[in-house]
């Protein structure tokens, strides 16, 4: 009989090289479950307070702490193992009073680091679609699946806005354009942080190239979908780029 579907287990060597892991201590790995983000660039809920946090020796103690909503993301308690949690999502666990940030490091995966209290009241979401809602209103959707209707006619894919947690509110936008903090996503240069020093227009189906300008005056380039902004005169947000 033909098997329906994709297998639910997943072995380490063949989990996401956005997972920092080690390979080869243990077969088998958490898949994380359908959610805002992408399989292949999220962590598992299970993993964090297990592998990156170091909270739980087992999967065991890790679920338990779930289960008893010690862990929360984006403000909002989360219970289930398999959850995806990805890039610019805030993780709290207010039994210890602290906030980490789902980042990037300079290989490609996915990292956490501490943020202070302060920043754990937003997150930054870049805008990756502009529909029209009933009401004459403007729909945006953004990389972690969240959207919001209003009077957002300004705005424009690949847009970066302050969101308010855990009930999203616009609070702030941050436009794509020449002279904005952005952090590198994808490609050769991921994890890197620079200012838009040029956006070259592509006359073709391939993506716009963006000229990145690093603080100590060296210059990197990246495809647009590569590019997160995240501040105009400075980023909104601190940034730690792991190893």
């Amino acid at each position: 009989m033909a098997r329906k579907g994709q297998s639910k287990h997943l072995k380490r060597y063949a989990a996401p090289r956005a997972l920092k892991l080690p390979r080869k201590s243990i077969v088998w790995v958490v898949k994380p479950a359908p959610g805002p983000h992408p399989g292949d660039k999220s962590i598992p809920l299970r993993l964090i307070p297990r592998e990156y946090l170091g909270l739980a020796r087992t999967a065991c103690e890790a679920d338990r702490l779930l289960s008893e909503r010690h862990v929360l993301v984006d403000g909002k308690v989360r219970r289930d193992s398999k959850f995806p949690t990805g890039l610019m999502d805030v993780v709290q666990l207010p039994a210890l009073n602290k906030s980490y940030r789902v980042s990037l490091n300079r290989r490609g995966r996915l990292i956490l680091y501490e943020i202070p209290q302060a920043e754990a009241q937003f997150k930054l979401c870049r805008v990756v679609r502009k529909d029209i809602a009933p009401g004459k209103k403007i729909q945006l959707t953004f990389h972690d699946g969240k959207t919001l209707v209003g009077d957002f006619g300004e705005f424009k894919p690949r847009d970066v806005v302050k969101l308010t947690l855990p009930k999203p509110r616009a609070l702030e936008r941050v436009p794509f354009e020449k002279g904005a903090f952005a952090l590198v996503t994808g490609g050769e240069n991921v994890g890197r942080v620079g200012k838009i020093a040029e956006i070259k227009l592509i006359e073709s189906t391939k993506p716009n190239i963006v000229t990145l300008e690093a603080t100590d005056g060296t210059t990197f380039q990246a495809p647009e979908d590569y590019v997160f902004v995240v501040g105009k005169e400075k980023p909104l947000i601190s940034l730690e780029v792991g190893g």
